[in-house]
């Protein structure tokens, strides 16, 4: 099912309503129900590959802690990884290998005169990727190696399903951790109407960040990628941005979404996107940028393989090799691996770097200054853009072109379309738009923050009485102002998006993975 989807806008509601009607004894398998429905609306098979695997990471949590031998734990460990590693290799990798060996033994035929142009002879296989595998399959990972690191197991089956099938984080993320999950099944099931109004607003900017900028933004980079060799220096460099953008309001609309529709029952997510494009380093661009698989990638692969305590040789294989299996764990092709190479290598420089403006004071100055913030700021964001190539590339070639057509100068050919496709597009409008909700949505924590919580606050509305309109006693009540502030919001966005919609839904980007 998908959030930008009509069923979703039904299915929503509906949940929520039940369950705060409910007892509370019963809350935890209402979500288990609802998320195994949102799970299987499309391919019903795949509930029962969740089902298996959270029965398996149950049972291999459960052994874990209990013996208390370090080899048997380990044993355990080892073949928990070994389990949810298999299972996304079978469902997202077994046509990109068979893919690989069959083009390698073509390109072998050809060099050494041997019949091989049909590799092993065998083509790609029917597989559907489940969606989702590999967001649950890293939260199964973390639960195991916390375990055995020392973390109490969650011990009710009940639980345990909640966490691995929540429906708001199910299929793109965020990618939760346990312990701050499961803590919250502890507490009173509450939330306050500011809290509500306020998930309600994350929802609305998530659905607007996907329908009316994401979703209009990509006819311009198809336009573009589809034709590489028609674009000419700046439509080049228009079409990677526009992708840019495509790719962070499509996943960060998700997350909104995702996150605000949890807050609507009590439960916190944590946030995965922090302006990204403002970072003046890779470094930095990683702490903004899809943060739950960075500091994922960082605590269960980086640190494991020696982390940064190591020489410096050694630190810099850890980063290339982290990013490197991060690039695949995207997609099972060979322009993702060259992604996750591509920022592996940057951020090893982005390290050496560091360490040279740590022995150089007068150079660190300069690189700190406005002018050399600003010059780190368009390096970083051009590194950014060159490597959006690879994620958005079908192909090597394409890939090659696309490069071709923004590092070269050149003027596009008469029958390119992406300048006029942005020309056209209603997505100017969409930024504007967005902007103004930016706006509100600051001024209404700042509104939190000084604390204007209600209508019948003076401090509010200086030099008018709101008492003298509160009426009787019996009568008077408090209005939230942030609360009614994002429902405002959340009505108006609602009205915008109807004629920002495309008349079609489409899904989001990151389901893919």
């Amino acid at each position: 099912m998908l959030f930008n989807s009509f069923e979703y806008l039904v299915f929503l509601p509906v949940v929520v309503l039940a369950y705060w009607l409910v007892p509370r004894q019963v809350k935890p398998i209402l979500l288990i129900g609802a998320s195994y429905f949102f799970y299987m609306y499309s391919f019903k098979v795949y509930g029962l590959l969740l089902l298996g695997l959270t029965v398996v990471n149950y049972v291999l949590g459960l052994l874990v802690n209990r013996f208390e031998k370090r080899v048997a734990r380990r044993l355990v460990l080892i073949a928990g990884i070994t389990v949810n590693l298999s299972m996304l290799a079978i469902f997202k990798y077994t046509n990109f290998i068979l893919d690989s060996i069959n083009t390698s033994c073509a390109w072998l035929g050809h060099a050494l005169a041997l019949p091989l142009d049909k590799g092993v002879g065998i083509g790609d296989l029917p597989i559907i990727l489940p969606l989702g595998i590999s967001f649950f399959v890293f939260e199964f990972i973390h639960y195991l190696v916390d375990i055995y690191k020392g973390s109490k197991p969650v011990k009710n089956p009940l639980r345990f399903a909640l966490f691995a099938s929540f429906f708001p984080s199910q299929i793109a993320g965020p990618i939760k951790r346990y312990q701050d999950f499961d803590k919250q099944l502890d507490e009173k099931p509450q939330v306050t109407f500011d809290q509500f109004a306020a998930g309600l607003f994350l929802i609305a900017q998530g659905l607007f960040k996907k329908t009316a900028l994401g979703d209009n933004l990509a006819p311009i980079v198809k336009a573009g990628f589809d034709n590489p060799n028609l674009m000419g220096t700046f439509e080049g460099w228009l079409c990677i941005t526009a992708f840019a953008f495509q790719i962070y309001y499509d996943f960060s609309g998700y997350t909104d979404i995702g996150r605000g529709s949890a807050q609507l029952i009590g439960y916190s997510l944590p946030e995965n996107f922090n302006m990204p494009y403002i970072a003046s380093s890779l470094k930095e661009f990683w702490h903004r940028w899809h943060m739950s698989l960075s500091t994922w990638l960082r605590d269960y692969l980086f640190i494991p393989l020696g982390g940064s305590r190591a020489k410096d040789a050694q630190v810099s294989a850890n980063l290339i090799t982290t990013m490197l299996l991060g690039g695949l764990w995207h997609g099972a092709s060979w322009t993702f691996v060259l992604w996750g190479l591509f920022h592996g290598l940057g951020l090893a420089v982005n390290r050496i770097w560091d360490k040279q403006l740590a022995k150089a004071p007068a150079l660190s100055r300069v690189a700190n200054s406005f002018a050399g913030l600003a010059v780190a700021h368009v390096i970083t964001l051009v590194a950014v853009l060159s490597g959006w190539v690879l994620f958005r590339a079908k192909t090597l070639p394409e890939a090659l072109s696309v490069f071709t057509s923004m590092f070269t100068l050149k003027t596009a050919h008469i029958n390119c379309q992406v300048a006029q496709t942005f020309f056209n597009s209603p997505v100017p409008a969409a930024i504007s738009i967005y902007l103004v909700i930016l706006v509100s949505g600051a001024l209404v924590k700042q509104m939190e923050k000084n604390g204007k919580s209600t209508y019948r606050d003076a401090h509010a509305f200086p030099g008018l009485d709101l008492q003298s309109f509160a009426g009787p006693p019996a009568l008077s009540f408090a209005l939230p102002l942030p609360a009614m502030a994002n429902i405002s919001i959340s009505f108006f966005i609602g009205l915008v998006l109807l004629a920002f919609c495309r008349g079609e839904i489409q899904p989001f980007i990151y389901f893919q993975f």
